[in-house]
């Protein structure tokens, strides 16, 4: 990853306006089942790292 990337990545994912936002989001990845987001994860990536600030 380079460091433009990662900063994009950072912006992205400590903005609280991008909550759900699986469209844009980087972590989303394939198609996992419908319980989850289509990221496969339980949360939303942005929450969880919005809580670790």
């Amino acid at each position: 990853m380079t460091a433009e990337e990662r900063n994009k990545y950072i912006e992205f994912m400590y903005d609280y306006k991008n909550e759900y936002n699986c469209e844009n989001c980087p972590e989303n990845r394939g198609d996992f089942p419908h319980d989850k987001l289509p990221c496969g994860q339980q949360n939303c990536w942005v929450t969880c790292h919005c809580k670790e600030m």
